[in-house]
Order: structure tokens, then sequence, then C-alpha cells
């Protein structure tokens, strides 16, 4: 968790707790007796209390918090708390709500540990020693062992070309099709439209991020990303127009070495304003992914970002998508006279096809919803497949991962 205050660092307490109940409360008593803990370390309260106690004093290595409102208010409990805790803090979290969907949830936005009550003091020690192996927050071992993201930075050569929608097509397809755990990151903090494109409500806090990158940690990224499915979450804000968003570098960098261990794949709806932030990303990219239209302002931009990529950044250069190719009709510039003006060869072109728009302004995926067979999908399909192991079969969702996700409780 993150702290936005001015307290001094961390003094090393290693655990505290606050409790509602008198029966919990003998228990955490018993508990920091058996390890010479004072009894000072156990509080009179719930998690908001909590939250109002950490505004202006430090925050443990380890903290227990009791939960009495219901799962729904729970959220907003868990945002105040991150928004004073102090980076690394790991959470225990104790309540009445019996639901497997909750405590999937708990789990995914990061909190280490659920005791369901009433528990007993071995089922405490048990969760506190099992908290203490946790390597980092909303890391586990296991996903510390895997080899990092591919990290995919789309970018629309000009304004009107579909990056967007390929790029949340790409996402879906790495998640959906190569059964891959995708992220997908909109960097346009005023006017992306990837939650849009889901139909999905913008999550709350990732302008914090974007504007204070020390608040950054695994824990953090957890709570403001949202869950799509079991393997695709998207990270996506609205802030108002009328304000200034300052993106530092750092933040990219932060969030980028956050989500890299949690991810096979990031994908990156990256807005086309070069900034330090957006050079960053670009840079720090495995693979550029240039949306583009056989029109001459499509050359044009697609020259540039080209020559941005290969001559400033010293990247490599970017995969050229053209989209909505038939569209512009007999004004379209033939394939070959593009790419002898470009250079290079374009990699992919997506036909046109007017259900991809409709898709896209009502919340659906284009490559789910539309034939596999339809040239457009296809397409998609082949851009996906070139960021996956090309020896890899597309893997079939079994009757077993559906009634698994249907137990989970979905997001």
């Amino acid at each position: 968790m993150s702290n936005a205050n001015t307290k001094s660092g961390s003094t090393g307490i290693p655990f505290m707790a606050f409790s509602s109940d008198g029966e919990t409360t003998a228990i955490l008593k018993q508990f920091a007796a058996s390890r010479g803990w004072p009894e000072d370390v156990i509080h009179s309260g719930d998690i908001d209390t909590a939250a109002q106690f950490l505004k202006v004093n430090n925050s443990p290595k380890i903290l227990f918090v009791d939960i009495i409102s219901a799962a729904d208010k729970v959220s907003a409990s868990l945002d105040m708390l991150a928004d004073v805790c102090e980076p690394g803090i790991k959470v225990i979290v104790s309540g009445k709500i019996n639901e497997y969907s909750f405590y999937c949830w708990l789990v995914d936005v990061g909190i280490s540990n659920y005791l369901l009550k009433p528990f007993r003091l071995a089922a405490l020690e048990a969760a506190y020693n099992k908290t203490l192996e946790v390597q980092s927050p909303g890391v586990t071992k296991t996903e510390e062992t895997k080899k990092e993201a591919k990290v995919i930075t789309v970018i629309g050569a000009r304004g009107g070309v579909g990056a967007t929608t390929v790029c949340v097509n790409l996402a879906w397809l790495l998640a959906n099709r190569f059964q891959q755990k995708t992220a997908l990151l909109d960097f346009d903090a005023q006017l992306g439209t990837v939650a849009l494109a889901l139909d999905l409500e913008p999550a709350k806090g990732l302008r914090d991020a974007l504007e204070k990158p020390d608040r950054i940690d695994g824990l953090f990224i957890d709570r403001v990303m949202i869950r799509v499915d079991d393997r695709l979450s998207i990270l996506s804000t609205e802030e108002p127009l009328e304000e200034t968003i300052t993106m530092s570098e750092a933040a990219a960098a932060n969030i980028l070495k956050q989500c890299r261990p949690k991810f096979s794949h990031i994908v990156i709806d990256l807005p086309r304003t070069l900034s330090p932030f957006t050079r960053y990303t670009v840079s720090h990219a495995d693979h550029v992914v240039c949306v583009t239209e056989y029109t001459l302002a499509g050359l044009r931009e697609s020259l540039r970002y080209l020559e941005y990529c290969r001559n400033v950044l010293k990247v490599r250069p970017p995969i050229f998508v053209a989209n909505r190719v038939g569209l512009a009709g007999k004004h379209q510039m033939p394939q070959n006279e593009f790419e002898k003006g470009l250079g290079q060869k374009v990699d992919f072109s997506i036909p046109f096809a007017l259900d991809a728009h409709a898709a896209a302004t009502s919340g659906e995926i284009f490559a789910e919803i539309a034939p596999k067979n339809l040239p457009a999908v296809k397409a998609l399909h082949a851009l996906s497949a070139h960021f996956t192991d090309h020896t890899m079969e597309e893997k079939k969702s079994s009757k077993i991962d559906s009634i698994f996700s249907m137990i989970k409780g979905g997001k």
C-alpha cells in the first residue's frame, strides 16, 4: 500500500491489529503475547478505524483489520486504507462474509489473507506465517519465477485509424484465444476509451499513480485494475478535461515494473502525444505496433514514427498494421506504393468491417461476436499470434474452465 501524507518512515512495527469484537480481541492478545509484543498493538475498531489511525501514525509490516460492513462497501474502505498506508504493508482481513467470490476478490486486490469469523488462534498463526512468506504484495513466489511479460505498445499513426479497437481486440484475443494472462493499459488519462469499449466503469486512483509514481506498488496496481475475466485485466481512467495531468517518466517505469511479473502480456493503448511518459513506454516496450491507413496522411505519419523509433529512441522499427483496408475505395493508396514510400513492409492488413465499429460503440468485442472466418477477424487473430509461441496451437476453453469461472464469481 502507499502513503500520500507526510508521516515519517516506518518504525519497523511488526504487527498491528484492529478488532471490533471481544472474541477476536482475546485471540489477538494471545497471539501478541506469544510473540512478546505489547498489548497496545491491538486496537479497538474496524478497517475504517485503522485508516483513520494510520493517517497520522506509522504503518506496521503486517496489519490485521476487521470488516463489519457489507461486501459492496468494503472496496471504499480498502481504498481509504490504501491511501494512508506505507509501501510494502501486508494486510490480513477478518470478517463474517462467507462467499468464495468475495475471498477471490480480496486476493485479486492484493490482500494477503482472509480469516472467516469465528477463527482460532492456530488459524491466525497460520495466516500470519503465510503472509510473512509472501515475497512482495500481490505477487506469489510462483509468479515471481515466471518469465516477465511481453510489453506491446499500440499507437495510432494519426487520429481515427482505429488504434484502440485494434488494441482492445489484440488484448482480448491474447487472453481468450491464446489463454495468456493479459493486462490492457489505457495511458490516455482524459480521452482514453478502453473501458468504454469493454462497457466498464473506469477505475478511480490511476491518476494518483500517473502523477505520484512513489505511490505505485504491487498492491496499488491490483487495487486500481479492473478484472474483465480470469485472464484479462484493464487499467483505465477518465479524468476531467479542464484539469492538467502531469504524467512522469517515473510513473511509466513503476507501472511496467509492477505489472511485468504479474502477466504474460501487457498491451498498452498509448496516446499520440509524445512526452517523457510516452517516450519511456515506447523505448521500453518489446514491440511497438503502429496502426495506420493506406492514405498519404497515414504514410507521412507512419514514416515519422518509423524515423522516431529508429533514429531518436534507437529501438526496433514498429510493426505496421494497416486498418480498415478498403474503406476509402478508389481513394485508397495501393499497398505496394505505401510500402515503397515507407521503405518497409506493412506487417498486417485488417480489412474494413462495419461490425467492428458497431461493436466498439456498444461495448462488445468484435473478435468475440464476429464469425471467426471473417477476413478482419482472421487478420486480428494473425496479429495476436505474432506475439505468442508460434508452435502453440490455439487453446480451447474447457467446460472445467467455465465452471471454475462461475464458482469464482466472474470478475
